[in-house]
């Protein structure tokens, strides 16, 4: 039996590089979105031109009914168990100390760290009897220096961090299970391409991440055997370099 994932948000963006690149690499692919049909609906086609068995799953991940029947669905939608999860959707609103509410936290913290929960729960609970799974987090490089901006999506992530630690020590055997933690990698919704590059390149290594170097991180976690409860960082080290506010409004 081929190995299947479950991409989420994988109808854009880095999370429509993963699951090209799993495919690319010999995985069948669901790939998973909220309002994006016609995107995934497309690249599931591109991908079974290529003899790759793909399928699309549609779910509201700020629904915790939705979260419970995604993997699920998933799996009869492509006609086989799944044995890994990419947990690559979330929400990212901007907020810091002085406007955060109970709403925003709440709206965060669902899709972009319970969610991932409940999807990994579901993938452990329908994996073959005899075979390991994985599950693959995207978390984000300002982790390791944390900033007031974004405030309650930061706290969702490091949130989702924490699960990623725990849950690769409570499901071993059987699932291993990480994290990716990108830097600065794709131009903002109606970013200019100028004031993209100008910021892109403003990381230890003058140059920033791409969003293929980021799914090729994620695909070489999902064959690696031997990794669990680990974090890559793909930021061209921005990391290193101490911030007060996001790089967006440099």
């Amino acid at each position: 039996m081929s190995n299947a994932v479950l991409v989420t948000g994988g109808a854009k963006r880095i999370g429509r590089k993963v699951a090209e690149r799993a495919a690319a690499d010999g995985w069948n692919v669901v790939i998973h979105y909220r309002s994006s049909g016609d995107e995934a609906d497309s690249l599931a086609h591109d991908l079974r031109r290529h003899g790759i068995h793909a399928a699309t799953v549609a779910g509201d991940l700020s629904d915790p009914a939705a979260a419970e029947s995604i993997v699920p669905a998933a799996a009869e939608a492509l006609g086989q168990p799944l044995t890994a999860l990419v947990n690559s959707a979330s929400i990212f609103e901007w907020d810091d100390i002085s406007t955060i509410s109970a709403e925003a936290f709440t709206r965060h913290m669902m899709p972009n760290a319970l969610a991932p929960v409940l999807l990994t729960k579901h993938l452990l609970a329908g994996l073959p009897e005899g075979m390991a799974g994985c599950v693959v987090n995207i978390l984000d490089q300002k982790l390791a220096a944390p900033y007031g901006d974004h405030l309650a999506y930061t706290l969702s992530k490091f949130a989702l961090q924490g699960a990623t630690e725990t849950l690769a020590r409570s499901c071993a055997p059987r699932l291993r299970v990480n994290a990716v933690a990108p830097g600065y990698t794709l131009p903002a919704p109606g970013q200019s391409q100028a004031d993209y590059e100008r910021l892109h390149s403003q990381t230890p290594l003058g140059h920033g991440p791409t969003a293929e170097e980021v799914a090729g991180a994620v695909c070489y976690l999902l064959q690696s055997g031997s990794i669990t409860g680990q974090t890559i960082y793909v930021d061209a080290g921005m990391r290193f370099s101490h911030r007060q506010r996001d790089v967006y409004f440099d």
